[in-house]
């Protein structure tokens, strides 16, 4: 009878802890590269702390930056966001097993604000596993660098534009879809889907939506000299041993376009995503002219 009591209680024991691992661990979706200002995290469970560099951001967690703050996350994929300021991001799902098997998801809510996207492995093969919803659009990727705005009726955006969702495409292509249909978006184009529910539709790109950002504090969690507003480097890149050495900007710089980048050595194949900087190898051998990236 003790044995069996004895086992009993080892398996109501071990229920209890597998039920309690799933409640609160959750698929961490990446670190956080930089902060300027104040970005709230609040969990799934409910729980919220002020984000630091650093920290992991997790499926079910939703990112809230305050007026003049912004963050950049580096996905566990590669892939990149970085949050513009009086954001509202959720990360609905997020897995990621370093295969593309399928299994690969990345699922955003965007309620408010805006984030600029460098899109890594997920998606990549499987388009459908990687989307952003807006309150009146669907975004779609083909393998992309985009910025994604929702401009909420009496925002500061509402100034610049109509409600309603934006995207615009660097490079690769997206596609904005509610139920009256879909667009496709190439580089250097802009689409909006209107808070009413209309047809999503091309439009000129405006600039004063995409660039105008309020200067962001002292980044929290970082010495003063390391603030990193602009760095912006793909997976390639990074793997390939090129170092960054570049003068802080504000972030505006960041989603400011045409980027200008100066490579002292590019192995062949090798491209990358970058801000205003010098990228220097580890052995510098042959310096080539300055690229534009758009």
């Amino acid at each position: 009878m003790k044995n069996l009591l004895r086992v009993l209680c080892c398996l109501l024991a071990a229920g209890m802890l597998a039920g309690y691992g799933g409640g609160v661990y959750a698929a961490v979706a990446g670190h956080v590269q930089f902060v300027n200002g104040v970005v709230q995290l609040t969990s799934a469970a409910g729980q919220s702390h002020v984000l630091q560099k650093g920290d992991a951001v997790s499926e079910g967690d939703t990112l809230s930056s305050a007026p003049a703050a912004s963050a950049q996350i580096k996905m566990s994929d590669g892939g990149l966001v970085a949050m513009r300021p009086d954001t509202q991001l959720k990360i609905d799902s997020y897995q990621f097993n370093g295969q593309q098997d399928g299994s690969e998801q990345g699922f955003f809510s965007l309620f408010k604000g805006g984030f600029r996207a460098i899109t890594g492995l997920i998606g990549q093969l499987h388009k459908g596993n990687y989307r952003i919803t807006t309150p009146s659009a669907t975004i779609g990727i083909r393998g992309t660098d985009h910025e994604t705005l929702v401009v909420v009726a009496g925002s500061d955006a509402a100034a610049l534009a109509p409600p309603g969702t934006y995207n615009k495409v660097n490079t690769g292509e997206t596609s904005m879809t509610n139920g009256k249909g879909t667009i496709a978006i190439l580089p250097n184009q802009m689409g909006y889907a209107a808070a009413d529910g209309r047809m999503p539709l091309l439009q000129p790109v405006n600039p004063k939506l995409f660039n105008v950002i309020p200067a962001p504090t002292q980044a929290s969690g970082s010495k003063s000299g390391e603030v990193r507003e602009s760095v912006v480097v793909d997976s390639t890149v990074q793997d390939a041993g090129i170092s960054l050495n570049y003068t802080p900007q504000t972030s505006a710089s960041f989603f400011m376009r045409p980027i200008t980048a100066t490579v002292t050595t590019i192995t062949p194949g090798i491209t990358g995503t970058g801000i205003t900087g010098t990228f220097t190898t580890q052995q510098p051998t042959v310096l080539t002219t300055p690229i534009k990236i758009y």
